[in-house]
């Protein structure tokens, strides 16, 4: 089948708008031409070329916008982290959660605060932890649940805190 230039721009704008974004970029219409190209020519028979192209040029438009999209954010977070100078008041905020922090991993019992440590800092599985524990696996595992749940309403104590 001979590769009308005319029809993969055509395909390409239709498709670039059906995603919402109706660009023209010349590198993308030319990265389309030689995934067909290579798609002609690896299959020996197709029986519906524009429907097999307009596949292709789905395909490609998609993972040119995700790959676009990706290094965009890529780009945001190394900004954000760059930009970002800590201020007293962060500095101070940061210190007085990971102070509130540590007093509540100190309120855990010993057992569960031993599960946390092993389960997160070591990478212990639970089977791993019961048997150095010399415990039942569902007892590690309700350690385990209910430590969490209790992190969890810390965590989201200290986001309320942080928010106001």
């Amino acid at each position: 089948m001979n590769l009308d230039p005319v029809e993969i721009r055509i395909l390409v704008r239709a498709v670039t708008k059906h995603t919402g974004t109706p660009i023209y970029d010349p590198d993308l219409e030319q990265d389309i031409a030689l995934h067909a190209l290579e798609a002609f020519e690896r299959l020996d028979h197709v029986r519906h070329p524009r429907a097999l192209l307009m596949k292709i040029v789905r395909d490609t438009v998609r993972d040119y916008w995700r790959r676009r999209r990706l290094s965009e954010d890529l780009d945001k977070i190394d900004q954000r982290f760059v930009a970002q100078v800590p201020a007293f008041e962060f500095d101070l905020d940061c210190r007085r959660q990971m102070e509130l922090l540590e007093r509540a991993l100190d309120s855990l019992t010993e057992s569960k605060r031993a599960v946390i440590d092993l389960f997160y800092l070591h990478d212990h599985s639970i089977p791993q932890i019961a048997e150095k524990q010399n415990r039942s696996i569902s007892a590690v595992k309700m350690d385990l649940v209910r430590s969490r749940r209790f992190l969890a309403q810390i965590v989201r104590a200290l986001a309320k805190k942080k928010s106001r």
